[in-house]
């Protein structure tokens, strides 16, 4: 497993989303991190060769950290450092192992049996495991300490993600 830390100094973090997509198509896992203004991302591949993935970064302008060395531009290597430093400990996951089983109408139960969320977590009160959670087919868990958890809101229907996928972000 390699995980890249990768910070092109952005503030709009759907650009940084597509860019890492764009260069790295099926992440193992890919979590994106808010820091100084600006997002960075973690990136943890499959078995493939990393050099080429590194080299697009760079060319794409932004700084890379490895387990081994840091390349690309000075001013983004520390966002790059801290990206990585925070993979599976805390940040938002855009794409994560088991995705795909959280799709449509499940209940909370049958959500956390997936095993691909640690935790969902209501806003405003515990929930019941039959409770539904309708998914709209997009989730974006964020790790906290270590857990992925699912951050849902009550809605007519149950609960829905916190997250919406069409949604306005206050300051971006």
């Amino acid at each position: 497993m390699t995980v890249l830390g990768v910070n092109a100094g952005g503030r709009d973090r759907s650009a940084l989303e597509q860019m890492v997509l764009d260069v790295v198509p099926d992440p193992v896992l890919f979590c994106t991190h808010p820091g100084r203004g600006q997002h960075a991302a973690s990136v943890e591949l499959g078995p493939q060769d990393v050099e080429p993935i590194v080299a697009a970064f760079v060319a794409r302008g932004a700084a890379v950290a490895l387990e081994d060395r840091i390349v690309g531009p000075d001013e983004h290597r520390p966002g790059a450092v801290a990206a990585r430093a925070a993979h599976r400990r805390e940040g938002r996951a855009v794409r994560f192992p088991g995705q795909g089983l959280l799709r449509g109408t499940l209940t909370v139960e049958d959500a956390l049996a997936t095993g691909a969320v640690d935790r969902v977590e209501p806003l405003g009160g515990p929930l019941a495991p039959g409770t539904p959670l309708v998914t709209h087919d997009f989730v974006r868990p964020v790790y906290r300490a270590g857990a992925l958890v699912l951050e849902v809101t009550p809605a007519t229907t149950g609960v829905i993600p916190f997250e919406l996928e069409h949604q306005d972000i206050c300051g971006h």
